[in-house]
């Protein structure tokens, strides 16, 4: 009877560590992938269902929904909502987008993005010509406590808007950099805050160069990244040697995946259709850019490649697609009609396995 209880307290222990690792792990059989992508919607009162059912020709399951507000650099406070020129950007598109997601039978990320108003000379600017939000470096104390007070209350809304319509994720925020390396206290009351509203899973959305600077990340249900590492300065870079570019950041994610306990979400990645475009793939606009398809579809299969069957990373959302088609030959982000499609649709597949070896 002894050597029974001893066989019996071995497989209890056993199967207690095994779950725990299929918890972090995601486990071989039971992972449940988010193949999302970000959608971008119209500057008028236009959405439709249509639009939300088209976008799963890519076979995603899941839609970023992206709200907008413009920091004042002369106040450094949010604008109003009612002051929003671009209609999807605001809350009552938010509210008729997830509506219409859901009807589409799509799992919703809510992603709020920053952008600045436009540089002014000081007194007038006291960002300091900061040029993207996550370099907004303020001088006093006092424009940080009152950017906090507004951003405080606008993520709050969203919040309460997210848990009303039983939204699946929700960011804290998006490539604030700065602001969470300056204020890392700010950020943890703030998640106890959204979290006494809002029930469903939450991350942050950290830049490639910020990611490891976050001291909040045990408060949160993912390791949000956004994914456009400089990975090529080649024109038409190949798949392999993309992938073996990639070693070095995969293991440092894998790294902090695992010192935290919790699954990378990669919530932004893409790459425009041009020449270099692994070069600097943050960037929106390149003037003349040359469109380079082939470029595209390498650096999408080596990223896929890379990261999508790995127990540790939870999936991620595409940069992007827009509501409509764009003119034939556009070098947008956007992967509507454009040969890397195919590519996206086979790793998006519900039972999809590897692809190839490279």
């Amino acid at each position: 009877m002894r050597t029974i209880g001893y066989i019996l307290i071995s497989i209890f222990f056993h199967v207690q560590v095994y779950c725990q690792a299929l918890v972090i792990q995601g486990g071989p059989d039971t992972k449940n992938q988010i193949n999302g992508v970000s959608f971008l919607g119209p500057s008028e009162a236009t959405l439709d269902l249509t639009m939300f059912e088209i976008l799963k020709q890519s076979n995603a399951e899941w839609v970023a929904l992206i709200p907008e507000a413009t920091l004042e650099r002369s106040t450094m406070t949010l604008r109003p909502d009612s002051l929003n020129s671009y209609w999807s950007s605001t809350m009552p598109a938010q509210h008729e987008a997830i509506t219409l997601a859901k009807q589409a039978d799509l799992k919703v990320f809510l992603k709020p993005h920053i952008v600045l108003s436009k540089l002014k000379s000081k007194p007038y600017d006291k960002s300091n010509g900061a040029v993207w939000r996550g370099d907004v470096i303020l001088e006093s104390d006092a424009d940080w406590k009152a950017l906090e007070e507004s951003y405080a209350a606008y993520i709050i809304r969203l919040a309460e808007l997210a848990e009303a319509m039983e939204v699946e994720l929700f960011s804290v925020g998006t490539e604030l950099r700065e602001f969470v390396i300056h204020r890392p206290q700010f950020w943890t009351e703030l998640i106890v805050m959204v979290r006494k509203i809002y029930n469903g899973q939450l991350i942050y959305c950290a830049n490639w160069d910020e990611y490891d600077k976050v001291e909040f990340w045990n408060e949160l249900d993912y390791i949000g990244v956004d994914a456009y590492f400089p990975i090529s300065n080649a024109k038409t870079p190949k798949v392999r040697q993309l992938i073996k570019t990639w070693r070095s950041t995969k293991r440092k994610l894998k790294r902090l995946s695992k010192s935290k306990g919790k699954e990378i979400l990669l919530t932004e990645f893409g790459y425009r259709n041009i020449d270099y475009a692994g070069q600097t793939p943050w960037v929106h606009d390149n003037g003349e850019a040359t469109p380079n398809y082939q470029a595209q579809s390498n650096l999408y299969e080596a990223f896929f490649h890379t990261f999508w069957e790995e127990p540790w990373v939870a999936g991620g959302f595409l940069w992007n697609w827009l509501h409509t088609d764009l003119e034939a030959g556009d070098t947008d982000f956007s992967v509507r009609k454009k040969p890397v499609l195919t590519i996206i649709r086979q790793w998006y597949e519900v039972d999809a396995t590897s692809k190839g070896d490279y």
